[in-house]
């Protein structure tokens, strides 16, 4: 089995033109899964190569908001990009139900809006939140 991993970002809160934030991909024979969504994460996808609909999962290390200020980007492009409604499933630690229903709250106006307005979108993003607690194994 081949795997890969690509650094996407390492920056930290704190703006840096030369860094995104906090992003890895890992690529293998079966998976490409997303740990951590970072600033910049989705345009850094496309650098190496990968749309949000060709993720299998996103994985959250953790719930800093230097890891997950771009999960509302993966979200919507990964929506607005796939020629199929799309299950986005994402991993997280306890509380990544509740960010998660944050960013759609958010993103309301915007779903709204598309679903009115761009008669290929016919249904809003369908993102499912899969918790972990210490111990448990996540299989993507």
């Amino acid at each position: 089995m081949s795997l890969s991993l690509t650094i996407l970002g390492t920056g930290s809160p704190i703006p840096d033109p030369q860094r995104a934030g906090s992003a890895q991909l890992v690529r293998s024979d079966a998976a490409t899964v997303l740990i951590d969504a970072g600033r910049g994460v989705v345009m850094r996808l496309a650098a190496a190569g990968v749309i949000p609909p060709m993720l299998d999962g996103i994985l959250l290390t953790h719930l800093h908001s230097d890891h997950i200020c771009a999960l509302n980007d993966v979200i919507t492009t990964q929506w607005v990009m796939s020629p199929v409604t799309t299950t986005l499933h994402v991993h997280g630690p306890t509380g990544t139900a509740r960010v998660v229903d944050g960013i759609m709250s958010m993103l309301g106006p915007d779903i709204g809006y598309r679903l009115a307005h761009h008669d290929d979108l016919t249904t809003p993003p369908d993102v499912v939140v899969h918790e972990h607690t210490d111990g448990d194994t996540m299989t993507i």
